[in-house]
This record gives structure tokens, C-alpha cells and sequence, in this order.
């Protein structure tokens, strides 16, 4: 499989696809800090220059708040109190820091914005740096000098201003996006200074994260998924803001296709909020959707709508081809693994059928799979999961 990605423009969508394209396309920053410093970091002299004497948080989120985001509040919550632990330590970046894990499409770059916006207020900086590969992430933080007014531009010297920055200064979030897998994760931290006063997080699909605390974002429930599926689809107006209020404004045939619909998606974010855009956009209606989607899910789970709206993201199909391409480059028995999946329940599928291999390479096997959330694995009855979607649109890869 030969995926390229396809750029996307500026969105306010659930997927983490989105998020992340719209950041590789446009690459920008909001210069906002125009405060005056000289600074020195190892022998090397930084300095920047002020445009007035007006302080203005650096802020530089690349997407706007969605409009559409649903639940979650107890993540938020639970991630304030996380970064907001207290320690009578040195503060290692590791201790400040939370990293938000899940499956592709789960909705973790949407909820990481979802709490910059709503806890910008208790910053004095919101910084954001896409960490899709080793050569993006240290660009992309390189580049945060000139958001904090910096004038330098070799590299080395850009990065030694933002670790310095780091460190003089405090009540800052920093947000790594995307950092796939483990071994991103751990070059994202070897950019920070050892002893720093600020949050960090971070996006990942790895399950495994280290000395990093880490909360699981999950599928939606039937309920909540239901409420952003009529919310995105415009069934119900926006403002409508609780299920309670939600449901009471749908008729009980047109609730039941909307819960079918989300049972029949997984309650995967990225799904849902395709589904949602392919019925404003064509007008088909919930029971029009539901019974497209039952007659073929494959095309389904491509489509975006017939106006292809460079506001879209990734379709949900592609977002999980990439994944299930990397894995394969990494562990051939990840391939073999896959092609088993076609053919059994996604719910439980038994280690026992692998009791030939040898269990290193398994665990490196299923660890891999891991590393992109495409399994979960359950130790104690020595079965993993995967999600339907996935389930899915490997068999459709595997039988072309």
C-alpha cells in the first residue's frame, strides 16, 4: 500500500486526521508576543526586539474551536487535575506532563484544543507543535522562537531560545500533537529543559507512554454519540447544548436511526462526524444513511459527501489505511495478525491461535499493533480487541 496524504485546509471537525493535515498544509503561527528581551543560551546570543509595550499571550492553536464538540468533560476534567498535580520535587518535564492516547479518529487532537481554549485564560502562553515524524517535531519547535519573539535563524539557535524560554518562564502549556508512537514520544521530550514550570501534552495513538501519565480517550457511548451525530448533521440545532434537550427535539423513529447509526459506527468520533457532514451535505436523511451505510460500508467509510470540501478531513478509511501501512513495516506477523482479524469475532480474538510463534516475537508483534491503538490488549484473558471500523477496512485491504 502506497498512501500520500492529502492536504487539508482550516477545520473545526471531531477527527484527529484533521487536525493534523490542516497543520502540515498551513504551518503557521500567530506572531502575538511583542514583549522586549536579550536572552544568552550556551555561549549563543538571542535576542528580540518590542513593537510596543502592550505584553500579549502567545497563543498559537491552528484551528478554531468546534463548534460541534461533544462530551468529554470528564477527560478535561480529569487532565486539569493531572497538569495541575502538585510536587514538592524538581519538576521534570515527565511530571508535568499528560499525554491523551487512543485510536486514530478517536477524537484526541479535538479534545487537547477543546482544553487549550477552554484554560487559555489560566496561561500566560499556549504553544503547539505537531510532532508527525522526528524532522517535523523539531521544526515545528524550532519555529516557536519567532511566536515568542525571538530573531534568530539558525535552528540550533531557535531551539536553545525555546528551551530557554521554557525555563525562565511559568503557567505555560505546551502541546505535542501527533506523536504516534513511543519512540516520538520520547524525542519530543529530549527538546524540553529538565527543570521547567509548565504543562505539557500530548496526542498519541501508542497505549504505552513511559514515565508520561496518560489518560485513554474511548468511543463514544451510544447517548453522547447520538447527541453529536444530530448536533453535526444539523438534525438539531447546535445550541442544544444536553441529550435530555437533544432527544426531546428529534422524533423517536429519527432518534432510533441516529443510535443505529452510532452503534453500527463503533462510536468512533472521526465516523460519526463524516457521517453527520454526508447527511447535511446530501440531504439523505438518517434512515437514508443508515441504510447506505448497512449496504456498503467500505464506500461509506470513504465518503465525505458529493461536495468534497477541502474543510473535511481525512475520510475514516484512509486514516486507518495509514496506520495499518506503518505497522507492517515494522513486524511481519503484524501482517499476519491483520489478515486473522477478517475472520474473527473483533471483540475477542485468543493468543492461543499464535501459540506456535515465538512469545517475544509476538509481544513485539502485538506491541506494534499497540503502538498505533489499532488493538487493545486484555492480559488477564490473554485475548485483544479491535474496533469494527478496523476490522473492517482490513478485510476490505486483504481481499482486494
Amino acid at each position: 500500500m502506497n498512501i500520500n496524504r492529502t492536504k487539508q485546509s482550516k477545520n473545526i471537525i471531531i477527527g484527529d486526521q484533521a487536525g493534523r493535515d490542516i497543520i502540515q498544509q498551513h504551518n503557521y503561527f500567530n506572531i502575538q508576543n511583542n514583549h522586549h528581551k536579550t536572552i544568552n543560551a550556551t555561549n549563543t546570543s538571542l535576542s528580540n526586539t518590542v513593537n510596543n509595550n502592550q505584553e500579549i499571550k502567545p497563543f498559537n492553536i491552528p484551528i478554531p474551536r468546534n463548534p460541534f464538540f461533544t462530551g468529554r468533560n470528564d477527560i478535561l476534567l480529569q487532565l486539569h487535575n493531572l497538569l495541575n498535580r502538585k510536587t514538592k520535587l524538581v519538576i521534570k518535564s515527565s511530571q508535568n506532563s499528560t499525554a491523551l492516547s487512543g485510536l486514530g479518529g478517536i477524537g484526541k487532537t479535538q479534545t487537547a484544543i477543546e482544553y487549550a481554549y477552554r484554560y487559555k485564560d489560566s496561561y500566560c502562553a499556549v504553544l503547539w507543535v505537531l510532532a508527525d515524524g522526528k524532522m517535523l517535531l523539531q521544526n515545528n519547535f524550532a519555529e516557536l522562537s519567532q511566536l515568542l519573539g525571538f530573531k534568530v535563524k539558525r535552528q540550533d539557535d531557535q531551539i536553545l531560545a525555546v528551551q530557554k524560554w521554557l525555563r525562565d518562564n511559568q503557567n505555560w502549556l505546551l502541546i505535542f500533537d501527533n506523536a504516534e508512537t513511543l519512540e516520538l514520544l520520547t524525542a519530543a521530550k529530549e527538546l524540553l529543559p529538565v527543570d521547567i514550570k509548565g504543562h505539557i501534552l500530548f496526542t498519541t495513538r501508542a497505549q504505552a507512554t513511559g514515565n508520561i501519565a496518560s489518560i485513554n480517550i474511548d468511543c463514544f457511548d451510544i447517548d453522547t454519540g447520538t447527541m453529536f451525530l444530530l448536533r453535526r448533521s444539523k438534525t438539531v440545532l447546535n445550541e442544544l447544548s444536553t441529550i435530555k434537550a437533544v432527544f426531546s427535539n428529534v422524533s423517536n423513529q429519527n432518534l432510533k436511526f441516529a443510535k443505529d447509526i452510532v452503534q453500527e459506527l463503533g462510536g468512533l468520533a472521526l465516523a460519526i462526524d463524516q457521517a453527520g457532514a454526508y447527511i447535511e451535505q446530501t440531504d439523505c436523511g438518517l434512515e437514508g444513511y443508515l441504510i447506505r451505510y448497512r449496504s456498503n460500508s467500505v464506500k461509506m467509510l470513504k465518503e465525505r459527501g458529493f461536495v468534497h470540501s477541502n474543510d473535511h478531513p481525512d475520510a475514516v478509511y484512509k486514516t486507518f489505511l495509514l496506520a495499518l501501512e506503518q505497522v507492517q513495516k515494522r513486524h511481519n506477523l503484524t501482517s499476519q495478525i491483520l489478515r486473522d482479524c477478517v475472520f474473527l469475532h473483533p471483540d475477542g480474538i485468543p493468543e492461543k491461535f499464535y501459540s506456535d510463534c515465538d512469545p517475544l516475537e509476538l509481544d513485539i508483534a502485538l506491541s506494534t499493533l499497540k503502538d498505533y491503538s489499532l488493538i487493545k490488549r486484555v492480559i488477564e484473558k490473554k485475548i485483544f480487541t479491535v474496533h469494527r471500523l478496523v476490522q473492517i477496512v482490513i478485510k476490505d485491504v486483504y481481499n482486494e
